[in-house]
């Protein structure tokens, strides 16, 4: 599509707590964590 990337995706499916926190907590049900890494560019 002609737009430059502004960095990657680390991970491809998201992290998901674990049974043990998911238990402890019930908002964590619903948490899944991304990683997205920035690339720095020079000007």
């Amino acid at each position: 599509c002609g737009k430059i990337s502004k960095g990657r995706v680390v991970t491809t499916k998201p992290i998901l707590p674990a049974e043990g926190e998911r238990e402890s907590n019930p908002r964590a049900k619903s948490a899944k964590l991304r990683i997205f890494e920035r690339q720095m560019r020079k000007k």
